[in-house]
């Protein structure tokens, strides 16, 4: 499969523009220029003391499983109007050893190895592959730098948009790329260009979309960055550097699994219940409105959720997608390309059941810009919703599909966050 250059728009695969409301509250030109002094502090080469050193062996009863990691949809930047996209799955190039979890940021993916060794590949405009450099597209994996003795045990799924966040083992988070508005929690700086500890301990969960994160700390889901649209979740708009706790969850709920979006965030208890916040303008949160959310609101389903994704990946769009037990799978939002998978373009405030093939049954579930994917229960990968980038990955040309396709692919996990789309493979 060979990578065609397409001409689209500059904002196409990057962070998308954000209405005059909601205003960025920096300068891209500023981020570019202080990148070469960010460069110079870091060091630009991926070896040396900063690089990771571990073992690439793996053993074990899973060591005979062979994974492979593929990439569609717009997947880079190539100068300022043309980009790299790719209509069908093609598998990423220089990962080493056995990959366990996938992630994507807005034009960006990445790889986790059960060695605890992170891959990246993508548009490294701000330094979001973590090797100490910024090149305009690696089509290669690139190994993410961080300090010896580092073992990452897992990452968040989606990153910050130009972002990347891991937890290691001991519970801290690493984070590393574009911090403009603090959703790395930091301080100091606005590209960091190798993975930087966060002032955050006890970790077990992580998320990140455009320019906020949240995180599970000790039974506490906390966030920080940008509040535009109340999606920190504590009852404010404005914008923190440092983690701050979400208002309104159940007292003693026991969160299981963390979503975002752009401008959205979501939680996921172990009673099956979910609960949403932040950008409603397309009705993304559930609740019948178009109404922002500061606070979480429950979202009202037919049954316990087991699994949910949000997507979502500028003002224009926002749409989620959950497995409910007993129930099938439901969606709500947008749905001006068919990303709701009911057979239609209209949007919808509350859910609405997907339009399940019959004779099928989906496990997982996954949402882009304006896409959506499911993995069923034998590992088949569905796509449906927008194509006019390639990111359902079935090389139809089909510019829109309003009901779930069979992809042709069998999968463990997939990831999308823009129009950019990552999957994982493992061999039986």
């Amino acid at each position: 499969m060979t990578a065609v250059p397409r001409h689209l728009p500059s904002d196409r695969g990057r962070r998308p523009e954000v209405p005059s409301r909601r205003s960025r509250r920096f300068a891209v030109t500023a981020v570019v220029a202080v990148a070469s002094i960010v460069l110079a502090a870091c060091g630009g080469a991926t070896s040396g003391p900063g690089a990771t050193s571990r073992s690439r062996a793996t053993t074990g009863p899973g060591a005979a499983k062979r994974t492979t990691v593929y990439r569609w949809g717009v997947v880079g930047n190539r100068g300022a109007i043309a980009q790299l996209q790719l209509d069908t799955p093609t598998a990423v190039a220089g990962i080493t050893g056995r990959v366990v979890q996938i992630a994507t940021s807005n034009s960006d993916g990445y790889a986790l190895t059960s060695t605890g060794a992170v891959y990246a590949w993508g548009v490294n405009s701000y330094g979001e592959l973590g090797d100490g450099r910024l090149t305009p597209y690696e089509t290669t994996a690139v190994e993410v730098s961080f300090p010896s003795g580092v073992t990452i045990r897992s990452l968040a799924n989606p990153m910050p948009f130009d972002a990347g966040l891991a937890i290691d083992s001991t519970g801290h988070v690493w984070g590393w790329g574009l911090d403009a508005v603090h959703d790395l929690c930091m301080t100091t700086g606005l590209v960091v260009a190798r993975p930087k500890r966060l002032p955050l301990s006890g970790v077990t969960l992580a998320t990140g979309a455009r320019t906020h994160a949240l995180f599970d700390q000790r039974g506490t889901v906390v966030a920080c960055g940008s509040g535009d649209a109340g999606e920190l979740g504590n009852g404010s708009t404005a914008s923190v550097s440092t983690p701050t706790p979400v208002l309104g969850l159940p007292a003693g709920a026991h969160v299981t699994a963390l979503v975002s979006s752009w401008e959205g965030s979501g939680a996921l208890l172990a009673d099956g219940s979910y609960y949403d916040w932040g950008y409603n303008e397309a009705g993304q949160l559930g609740d019948g409105t178009t109404t922002d959310s500061a606070v979480p609101a429950m979202v009202h389903l037919p049954g316990p959720v087991t699994q949910v994704f949000q997507g979502g990946s500028g003002p224009t769009n926002g749409q989620t997608v959950a497995v409910v037990r007993g129930h099938g799978v439901w969606a709500w939002g947008s749905n001006s390309r068919g990303q709701l998978g009911v057979g239609s373009r209209t949007s919808s405030a509350v859910p609405v059941r997907v339009h399940v093939p019959a004779g099928f049954t989906f496990a997982r579930v996954a949402s882009g810009g304006f896409a959506s994917y499911a993995v069923d229960a034998t590992g088949r990968l569905w796509a449906w919703g927008d194509d006019r980038h390639g990111q359902l990955g079935t090389g139809s040309g089909a510019r829109l599909v309003t009901s779930p396709v069979d992809v042709g692919l069998r999968l463990r996990q997939v990831s999308s966050t823009a129009q950019n789309v990552a999957g994982l493979s493992v061999a039986s």
